[in-house]
């Protein structure tokens, strides 16, 4: 690993400090991502998992039962980069853009539904409460 470091720094001209101020960033970065990251609950004072459970299944079927899925399928297109290795450096480039195309399938009434499902949820006396990473509640 090291003299893989040694010879991309001779080949590139990267300097040992460059590749160390990179991966001080990326460990930030990863730090800061990690700090903001949490799962929401719904709770609501004295009640036990099984009414969380009971309660939140007769919200999800009322949810359900008003905008029941409606699956759309869309073929989307796009070009993506290869990286081909070239001989004649000066005369080509190392990537060229290559066609893509990918099917996606959207619920067009997820939100909605997500909608009712949380105004039942918060008419039964829940409340969603947020608990982030154990450094940082």
């Amino acid at each position: 690993m090291a003299t893989a470091l040694c010879n991309l720094s001779k080949q590139y001209g990267f300097s040992g400090v460059k590749i160390k101020m990179n991966m001080l960033f990326i460990i930030t970065i990863f730090i800061a991502m990690l700090s903001m990251s949490g799962c929401t609950k719904w709770e609501r004072r004295g009640a036990t998992e099984f009414e969380h459970n009971s309660e939140y299944a007769a919200c999800k079927a009322l949810g359900y039962e008003r905008f029941a899925p409606d699956l759309v399928t869309n073929f989307e297109f796009d070009f993506k980069d290869q990286y081909v290795p070239c001989d004649d450096k000066k005369k080509c480039s190392p990537y060229r853009k290559i066609p893509s195309f990918r099917t996606v399938e959207k619920d067009r009434n997820k939100s909605a539904r997500d909608s009712v499902i949380e105004s039942c949820m918060y008419e039964k006396g829940w409340h969603e409460k947020t608990y982030y990473w154990p450094p940082f509640s």
